[in-house]
């Protein structure tokens, strides 16, 4: 028998023997998505507020596939209040060192009726790399017509470092749950990998506070200009370097506009602050005609022009519009030594 028929025979045995439960089932589900939705919006909106980074917030309503999977393995008296993962939303996010204040987060704009570490919990004879498990109700600030039909609703948040998500992903697979499961030739790698995963997000953590120890060494040296300019090109000195050269300009349209054209300066061996500055000098005049022309939102754009001003295969590519080009050519001039 494939897995679909006896999903098929589950559901139906369910309703055999259970109809009411299933009719209120698919009754109450547009609920539960309606609750996912709404902590799914809280939350990404409080981390952003807060300026926490995470990768991803998802979240789901049970299916009734899975639910009837449940009843078929555990004996619920009242299904729909026994199971509490009927809304689930999972927070994934990138540094160990921020948990507190997600913990925070979570205390603040929801009703906690259980918290389970699973890290700090673990029990002796399992292995692996768990996270932190929340049971919610919306808290008091959720108020209103839109919520009334949720008050009172669980749902389940789990927050999970990106590594934390990543075992979870490789455990569910492995089906490997205690340790007296794993072949003993296993036995020994999985927990060496589980201790790696967990060193790996402590190093993350120092790693993000060295990044923002070295940021703090840069932004020091701005009190002597040629110590600044010496720094080597970089993310954190090129964004640096771009909010000190163009301050009342936002630095690039994203991250990835901000990676693009530092690439190109490198390429060009724009190695040093010092070039960089050198090449904005010997373009200026240029660029402030091709401003008052066609003007530019973002201070990375002034140095995409500079180095198209000074390097004719990258003025003549396709990163330049025709009208763009042709300014190039009219002002290329204006260059000085």
């Amino acid at each position: 028998m494939d897995s679909q028929s006896a999903d098929s025979d589950e559901l139906a045995r369910t309703w055999d023997e259970r109809p009411e439960i299933i009719r209120a089932f698919i009754e109450i589900r547009p609920q539960y998505e309606h609750l996912c939705s709404e902590i799914d919006y809280i939350l990404r909106k409080r981390m952003n507020d807060h300026n926490i980074e995470f990768s991803t917030i998802t979240s789901r309503a049970k299916t009734l596939k899975s639910f009837t999977e449940k009843l078929s393995r555990k004996q619920y008296d009242e299904p729909l209040k026994n199971v509490t993962d009927l809304a689930g939303v999972r927070l994934v996010y990138l540094y160990k060192s921020d948990r507190p204040d997600i913990e925070k987060i979570i205390e603040a704009e929801f009703e906690v009726i259980e918290m389970v570490d699973k890290v700090e919990e673990q029990e002796v004879d399992k292995f692996g790399y768990g996270a932190l498990h929340y049971l919610v109700n919306l808290g008091r600030k959720s108020s209103g017509a839109r919520y009334d039909d949720l008050k009172g609703l669980i749902c389940e948040i789990q927050v999970r470092t990106v590594l934390q998500d990543a075992w979870a992903i490789i455990d569910h697979h492995l089906s490997y749950k205690h340790e007296s499961d794993v072949p003993k030739v296993l036995k020994r790698k999985l927990n060496s990998l589980s201790g790696l995963f967990e060193t790996a997000d402590d190093q993350f953590d120092r790693v993000r506070k060295e990044q923002e120890e070295y940021r703090q060494t840069i932004k020091s040296t701005l009190n002597s200009r040629s110590k600044f300019l010496e720094q080597e090109t970089n993310l954190d000195t090129f964004t640096e370097f771009l909010k000190w050269k163009f301050p009342k300009k936002k630095s690039a349209r994203d991250n990835r506009h901000l990676s693009r054209i530092l690439s190109l300066a490198l390429s060009f061996d724009y190695d040093k602050l010092s070039e960089l500055n050198k090449l904005l000098k010997r373009t200026q005049k240029a660029r402030a005609a091709m401003r008052a022309e066609r003007s530019v939102l973002f201070a990375a754009s002034e140095v995409a022009r500079a180095m198209a001003l000074e390097h004719k295969s990258y003025r003549e590519s396709e990163t330049w519009v025709e009208p763009t080009r042709k300014l190039f050519a009219k002002y290329d001039h204006l260059l000085s030594e």
